[in-house]
């Protein structure tokens, strides 16, 4: 079995083959759809806003520069 990849965009249900691979046409094909993201949207997922509630916090300025 030969496997390539290729970026293509979806219209009407139906997925365009790259003109280097126009010779495929009509062969039977195993097809696996992978949503394709972009990097930029990647790294947006990967961290999330966080909120620390510092009610009734104190800050010791000599405990901390012990450490």
């Amino acid at each position: 079995m030969q496997a390539i990849e290729f970026v293509s965009k979806a219209h009407d249900g139906v997925v365009d083959l790259p003109r280097e691979y126009q010779g495929w046409d009509g062969k039977e094909v195993r097809v696996i759809l992978l949503e394709a993201t972009s990097e930029a949207s990647k790294r947006k997922t990967l961290f999330k806003a966080a909120t620390i509630s510092t009610r009734g916090y104190r800050f010791n300025r000599d405990a901390a520069n012990e450490r």
